[in-house]
């Protein structure tokens, strides 16, 4: 997906772009290297399922569905979305970043970090020093106020040169590319550089487009599945992502983060839960998704929608899977009893097994308890009792 003029959007499904069977995405460069990333700030206190960070997109409200603010979606859902993504676009040799400004309160109150999607409308070659200096300006208003910013310049680029959204050739947006991380990202610790192509094309479409991992801070791609795709199956998530991510995350050790995505009506459900129950082991650098919650060609929504899909989102992304994160799954481990989580509270009803108790409960943890203890290991099917709930994998 990708904005247009002002604060619209111009949304096309996957059906309207290829995607390959086996896309065949090469590694751009012959060597393996192991890179130190950016702290990627996705906060301690906001959604995680099965160890991955979940955001979205709020409608804009130029479609079907209204405009949304991070509020009106975190209460509906129940939880506090780990991004935020937004679009602007830079029209001329100037950008004041009103659009994205715009929603900067709605932005700093959620506590998310900000996909910024800042899109050129100008011909790559007129990224100038200056332009990218404004780009910088504007997002260090955000960070200023304690945002972290993934600043996705000229998302889909490989896409949107063909459908005429985007002027200039590859050369020309591989040096606007680096004039905008060498003022915006470079020396701002609290905004990294997110490269972010279309999944159409193979490696021989990609690897023009390349910056190289010394001016790039995370990737990803997007990609919308088609409606004769499978969405429940991982064969899927594999061909979209796969060979991407052997390409242009796993040799650089790069975070792998999907920008944006969704699945239209009859898909949801799914698509949904392949993207958040992949192998951490074959995926460790898969840190993040954000959801298109748009009703715009075809709707998109799984929370600001009927009752059903939304019990059904909340039932897929509220189900926990948090306890299992370690260092061999590409997340830290969880803390030890009494130390801060980094995932959300996961409650469910009792079950019959339980494992042992991690930890002695403190002396004035008051009555006995049998299961669901301070310390106790739980998990969305081993939940803690009352008044415990579960963090990090124990019981606090």
């Amino acid at each position: 997906m990708a904005a247009s003029l002002g604060s619209s959007m111009s949304v096309r499904r996957a059906g309207n772009y290829p995607i390959e069977s086996n896309p065949g995405f090469a590694s751009p460069g012959s060597h393996i290297s192991k890179r130190a990333s950016k702290d990627l700030g996705l906060p301690d206190d906001t959604l995680k399922t099965n160890c991955l960070s979940i955001g979205f997109l709020p409608s804009e409200g130029d479609s079907a569905s209204p405009r949304y603010t991070m509020a009106q979606i975190n209460d509906k859902l129940g939880a506090k979305a780990s991004t935020y993504g937004w679009y602007a676009q830079i029209t001329s040799s100037g950008f004041d970043g009103s659009q994205l400004l715009a929603v900067k309160d709605d932005i700093v109150a959620s506590g998310a970090v900000f996909v910024a999607s800042v899109m050129p409308s100008v011909n790559f070659n007129q990224i100038t020093p200056d332009i990218a200096s404004q780009v910088a300006a504007v997002m260090k208003q955000f960070t200023d106020a304690g945002v972290t910013v993934w600043l996705r310049y000229a998302h889909e680029m490989n896409w949107y040169v063909s459908d005429g959204t985007y002027h200039g050739t590859a050369a020309d947006f591989l040096t606007s590319w680096k004039t905008i991380y060498n003022a915006a990202c470079k020396d701002n610790a609290k905004v990294s550089c997110f490269w972010s192509p279309n999944q159409a094309g193979s490696a021989a479409d990609l690897a023009p487009w390349w910056p190289g991992d010394e001016y790039v801070d995370l990737v990803g791609i997007d990609c919308y599945p088609r409606s004769e795709d499978d969405t429940a199956s991982d064969a899927l998530f594999d061909r979209l992502y796969g060979a991407f991510y052997d390409a242009y995350s796993k040799p650089y050790g790069l975070p792998f983060a999907i920008g944006e995505t969704g699945a239209g009506k009859g898909q949801k459900d799914q698509w949904l839960q392949t993207l958040v129950s992949q192998d951490k082991n074959k995926y460790p650098n898969y840190v993040s998704m954000s959801w298109f919650e748009f009703d715009k060609e075809a709707d998109f929504q799984i929370v600001m929608t009927d009752d059903a899909t939304l019990q059904r989102t909340k039932a897929t992304l509220l189900s926990g899977g948090n306890e299992l994160c370690g260092a061999g799954n590409g997340t830290a481990p969880p803390p030890p009893p009494g130390q801060t989580s980094a995932v959300a509270t996961v409650t469910s009803v009792p079950v019959q097994t339980a494992t042992a108790t991690s930890a002695a409960a403190p002396a004035n943890s008051g009555a006995a308890c049998d299961w669901g203890c301070w310390g106790w290991d739980c998990s969305a099917s081993v939940p803690c009792q009352e008044a415990w709930t579960c963090k990090g994998g124990y019981c606090k």
